[in-house]
């Protein structure tokens, strides 16, 4: 399994589709959530210890660009250090959601830490109507098949712009990906396999149909997120 290995950004939205169909497929998040959201960031990571824990792993974040469609994807890696005890190795899965333009800035920096410039919290389970308690980022985590009950305060997420450069074949920032300004005809329908997979399973989220073959695609295996150890 390749979900910790240093990897592409073709394999981390291969990757981040797979998350995202199992919280799709649990109904784990609204459709409202997305179809409102500014930009969704995906991640695996792993970490483990005792008396302080401490993380690592990667993901893919793409935004909504002004007609309404998906921006390209741009990849990070996951570093934390949070104080507190961890016993063994807990491997999870995270989706944020990202409902301000101030967080999708964030995501575009270099580096930055959730929970310490941009405010996150625990996502809403349902709807109901509408949401009041609007945070800058919402979180949905899955850890040993678990949804949710995850804190993720102290994540440190660092752009990989070498990634993104060998992926676009040219030195991009993360901040000109989530803008739309980099060419995305990679294969002949304009996005690579993984990238599109995970623009399919967006629409899903979305309540949207999406297209049946790509997303037959998708492995079936588990993520990180359901393995016990």
């Amino acid at each position: 399994m390749r979900f910790f290995t240093s990897s592409t950004v073709d394999h981390e939205s291969e990757k981040a589709a797979h998350i995202i169909q199992g919280f799709v497929k649990k109904g784990k998040i609204p459709k409202e959530a997305i179809i409102n959201a500014k930009g969704i960031a995906v991640f695996s990571a792993i970490r483990g210890g005792m008396g302080v824990s401490g993380s690592g792993g990667s993901g893919i974040v793409v935004a909504r660009l002004p007609d309404g469609t998906w921006s390209p994807p741009s990849a990070f890696s996951v570093v934390s250090g949070g104080v507190g005890i961890v016993w063994g190795v807990d491997l999870y899965d995270c989706v944020c959601v990202l409902n301000t333009d101030a967080a999708v800035e964030a995501y575009s920096m270099t580096e930055m830490n959730l929970g310490g410039g941009i405010a996150i919290a625990v996502g809403p389970a349902g709807w109901n109507g509408g949401i009041h308690d609007l945070q800058p980022v919402w979180t949905y985590t899955k850890s040993k098949g678990l949804y949710g009950g995850l804190t993720v305060d102290g994540t440190v997420i660092k752009e990989r712009a070498g990634t993104n450069a060998e992926f676009y074949g040219k030195k991009v920032t993360a901040a000109q990906v989530l803008r739309g300004e980099v060419e995305t005809r990679i294969g002949p329908n304009g996005w690579s396999a993984g990238a599109k997979q995970l623009i399919e399973v967006l629409k899903l989220a979305e309540g949207k149909a999406g297209d049946k073959k790509v997303l037959q695609g998708i492995s079936s295996e588990p993520t990180p997120g359901d393995l016990e150890e």
